[in-house]
């Protein structure tokens, strides 16, 4: 899921992961993602793992490097199962 993750960011926003961007770079902060960029990525994530978002978690900060977002569809995937 995170290499899937990763091609995504990549191809939907120009870049590439390196030593200067990496997998713990704040996105935000680099100038890679703003506001409609993690609009398109919550999108892509609802949609391709069936993770719903409660409003405290798209305000949470969790969601800004790469490692950062696979965690939180990692934690919310294992959440939606053990809740079956």
């Amino acid at each position: 899921m995170k290499d899937e993750l990763k091609d995504y960011l990549e191809e939907q926003f120009l870049f590439e992961f390196d030593a200067e961007t990496t997998e713990d770079t704040d996105l935000f902060q680099a100038g890679i993602l703003d506001s409609f960029g993690y609009i398109s990525l919550m999108t892509h994530i609802e949609e391709r793992y069936g993770v719903q978002f409660e409003e405290d978690e798209l305000l949470g900060n969790v969601m800004v490097s790469l490692n950062g977002i696979a965690a939180f569809v990692d934690g919310a995937r294992e959440r939606a199962l053990e809740s079956r």
